[in-house]
């Protein structure tokens, strides 16, 4: 018994040592596991990080795309202001010219009428005054009738230059055998043989 009870202390000693020597291997490779995993979570928290920090930096650029867009958006609202206002204007303008030419042809029509207004009045004028001018002549030629008609009848029955003949005696030395008429309406004054007869309307007049 004491010749195996070394043994089996040794035995013991052995199989302790080598489950020492086996537990502080296994915790070494769990150790090495552990530090492994730890890194490989320092790793993936790095990894996290840089993921965390790019999709801040996405939020950004969104925010940033968000405020273009509606910066954009308010550009193209003010561009389809701007056209509609350019449309309208045109619009206007061309109102506008459309109002210019009717003016202008309103105008050049009464210029034209006004024209033709004037060279009617200047027309009617110019005949007028020939009008006038024949209907004066014809007066004073009646009058040199009158006056022909009373120095003959004063020779053919002797009488002197302060006699008034009256229509009736000068009617034989008139033509068609009457008093003539004034063409403008004027009453005739025989007058003495030695003064000339006389029309009623001025102008009339036997020099």
């Amino acid at each position: 018994m004491k010749t195996i009870l070394p043994w089996i202390l040794a035995v013991m000693f052995a199989v302790a040592a080598g489950a020492m020597y086996f537990s502080k291997s296994s915790a070494e490779t769990e150790l090495a596991k552990a530090r492994e995993q730890a890194q490989q979570a320092d790793t993936l928290q790095g990894q996290l990080d840089e993921a965390q920090k790019q999709v801040a930096a996405l939020n950004d650029q969104v925010t940033s795309l968000s405020k273009d867009n509606e910066e954009l958006l308010r550009l193209r609202n003010q561009v389809r202001q701007l056209g509609d206002e350019k449309a309208q204007m045109e619009k206007q303008l061309q109102s506008a010219q459309s109002q210019v030419e009717r003016s202008q042809a309103e105008v050049q029509r009464v210029q034209q009428a006004t024209s033709a207004n004037a060279r009617a009045m200047a027309e009617q004028q110019i005949l007028q005054m020939k009008q006038n001018q024949a209907v004066v002549g014809t007066c004073i030629n009646n009058l040199r009738v009158i006056q022909a008609a009373k120095q003959q009848w004063a020779l053919e029955n002797n009488r002197t230059a302060d006699a008034v003949p009256t229509p009736p005696e000068l009617a034989p030395y008139l033509p068609n055998h009457q008093m003539p008429e004034c063409p403008g309406g004027g009453r005739y004054t025989i007058n003495a043989v030695g003064v000339a007869p006389t029309c009623s309307i001025a102008g009339h007049v036997l020099q």
